[in-house]
């Protein structure tokens, strides 16, 4: 069977998980950290420069001590899943002990930042214009935002009074909900997703927290397969928007995981995955979106002895790139290639790959 990508551009890195070197191209980082360290050591001042983003401090709460006013200076990068520029940003820089919180608004669509703070310990995160995504500076940073580091913990730094602290790296987006604070005030204009008010029709749930009710059900067809069915709600009654059928399940079969997901906190994907009776080992999997009248596709991977697992907002698939057999056993695997893609909203973004190499294994040629 042709294999087919869609809009998927897998990297493969022989060996080893993701060098931070590719991530950080990956997330919009400049080309030469040492330059841009160098640059922002040139440039600090007690006032910003015109072109930087705008600095300004939450007032502190009345129950904490009054930190000192000798500054440090902080500057780093800022990651973002996509293509640039970045879009509006708000960074926050929270003191453990006092709990003062500084903000940075950040909207002239680079990859890097710097700010005065006053001496303290301090950890850093940024949210996007819209309050719907959040990174922070984690202990996945200094990982490597490999697929390995699972550890989205804030990572705590210390400015110190005349001192210069940075590397401190803004990069990690993909942890679970939960992992980066929501900011305890949004300004006036920023609107929650909006939520549904009326009672829910049986089996509803509003794929998009939009107001809107959808319900998504499998039905089983016996000889001619199962189909994956989403039926919208009218206000009276429930009118079929999209399927996808198996077929002859003597030929494909609709797994059991298939429905919906939930990704940032409120959004639901379809998920669909298939399992092929020939070869056996032939597995595709599909991501779908609400679009306001039916189920956009959004992701698509297939491949031998594939499989999937959803970790968050990430989705992570694995198949065999090569097959062979180990010890003249029966055929499989001889290398596994392991790709992971996290949603930002509108898209799955490749955020991480592997490669691992089955030991004694005979590839075989076709």
């Amino acid at each position: 069977m042709k294999k087919r990508r869609g809009h998927i551009a897998p990297l493969l890195i022989p060996l080893a998980l993701l060098t931070l070197s590719g991530l950080l191209s990956a997330c919009n980082m400049p080309q030469s950290k040492e330059e841009t360290r160098e640059d922002v050591a040139h440039s600090v001042s007690a006032t910003l420069t015109a072109g930087a983003p705008t600095q300004t401090e939450v007032v502190i709460p009345e129950s904490s001590p009054e930190p000192t006013q000798s500054m440090g200076h902080v500057s780093g990068q800022i990651c973002y899943p996509s293509e640039p520029p970045l879009p509006p940003l708000m960074i926050y820089f929270e003191e453990m002990n006092t709990l003062a919180l500084h903000t940075l608004e950040h909207t002239n669509g680079t990859g890097v930042y710097e700010i005065d703070l006053p001496a303290g310990s301090y950890v850093a995160y940024a949210w996007r214009e819209s309050y719907d995504l959040g990174g922070a500076y984690s202990a996945a940073v200094p990982c490597g935002l490999s697929v390995n580091c699972n550890d989205h913990s804030l990572l705590p730094f210390q400015v110190t009074a005349g001192q210069m602290m940075n590397d401190i790296d803004i990069c990690d987006w993909y942890g679970s909900p939960g992992d980066v604070p929501e900011p305890p005030t949004q300004p006036d204009s920023i609107v929650s997703p909006a939520t549904p008010t009326a009672t829910p029709p049986p089996d509803g749930i509003s794929l998009n927290c939009d107001g809107t009710y959808q319900r998504v059900i499998i039905i089983d067809q016996g000889i001619t397969g199962k189909t994956i069915s989403v039926d919208s709600w009218d206000g009276t009654s429930w009118v079929n928007v999209w399927n996808m059928s198996s077929g002859d399940p003597n030929l494909k079969q609709l797994m059991n995981e298939a429905g919906y997901f939930e990704f940032l906190g409120c959004q639901n994907l379809v998920i669909v995955p298939f399992r092929h009776s020939n070869p056996q080992v032939f597995f595709e999997l599909g991501v779908h979106v609400w679009n306001g009248a039916g189920l956009s596709q959004v992701y698509y991977n297939e491949g031998n002895y594939g499989e999937w697992e959803k970790l968050g907002d990430r989705i992570r698939f694995r198949e065999a790139s090569k097959l062979g057999t180990v010890n003249n056993g029966p055929l499989g695997p001889c290398e596994w290639v392991t790709l992971e893609h996290t949603w930002d909203g509108v898209d799955f973004i490749q955020t991480g790959s592997a490669v691992d190499i089955v030991p004694n294994c005979t590839i075989t040629v076709p």
